[in-house]
């Protein structure tokens, strides 16, 4: 065999297999109202917030009332379209025709029990809710200096129940309950696993963590 080609040969084995290990560049993905799936890569705008999911001939502003869910693969991240429980009941909306508008949620947790992550601000939105990244530069110059605080609402759900808010770190969240409620309904959706029931009688302290734990568990074991 030539020197030349003893050279080459082994360059591109080498080539080869860097390609086969090196991740695809476009992981991320939209998907449709018909249930279609787009792939590309996120990009976020973060002078003025939103974000895209941009491909090799175009790009899709990722709008909740658009689509049903996408997923950031840099932060390994899904996110669902989901309309927020209102203050004023679904019902009495409707009948007031007030519209309603979808927000993109982060899935903390998947499977029959799903958490769902909003975060909210005390000055406007963050940035880019999906990227989880606040317009510091914006809050600033709207508030003249004034800190926008950040808080955390989780939302829960099972099979086809409505979307409900479990835990929060405010005054108040959409839909929210009382405490006491909300270890009622949690307390629910656990009661078909004794294994899970029994820990949640153990449990101390309501928090974000604990309900994690909980919903984690009850996903993952066999009834």
């Amino acid at each position: 065999m030539p020197i030349k080609s003893l050279i080459v040969f082994p360059l591109l084995i080498l080539g080869l297999s860097a390609s086969a290990a090196s991740p695809m560049k476009d992981k991320s993905y939209v998907v449709t109202k018909t249930n279609d799936t787009i792939y590309g890569r996120i990009k976020a705008n973060y002078l003025i917030g939103g974000v895209k999911l941009i491909t090799a001939d175009t790009s899709y502003k990722l709008d909740p009332n658009l689509y049903i869910a996408y997923y950031n693969a840099k932060n390994k991240v899904l996110y669902r379209s989901k309309i927020l429980p209102g203050f004023i009941p679904r019902d009495l909306a409707k009948k007031m025709a007030i519209p309603e508008n979808a927000s993109w949620l982060k899935c903390i947790a998947d499977g029959k029990i799903k958490l769902y992550e909003y975060k909210s601000h005390t000055f406007g939105k963050q940035m880019d809710n999906a990227l989880d990244v606040t317009s510091a530069i914006s809050s600033i110059v709207v508030t003249g200096g004034i800190p926008n605080v950040e808080y955390t609402s989780w939302f829960i759900e099972k099979d086809s129940s409505q979307l409900t808010s479990i835990k929060y770190n405010n005054v108040v969240s959409s839909g929210s309950k009382t405490r006491k409620e909300r270890k009622e309904l949690l307390k629910d959706m656990l009661a078909d696993n004794d294994k899970v029931s029994q820990n949640y009688s153990q449990i101390k302290s309501f928090t974000f963590k604990a309900i994690e734990k909980l919903v984690h568990e009850y996903n993952n074991s066999k009834i």
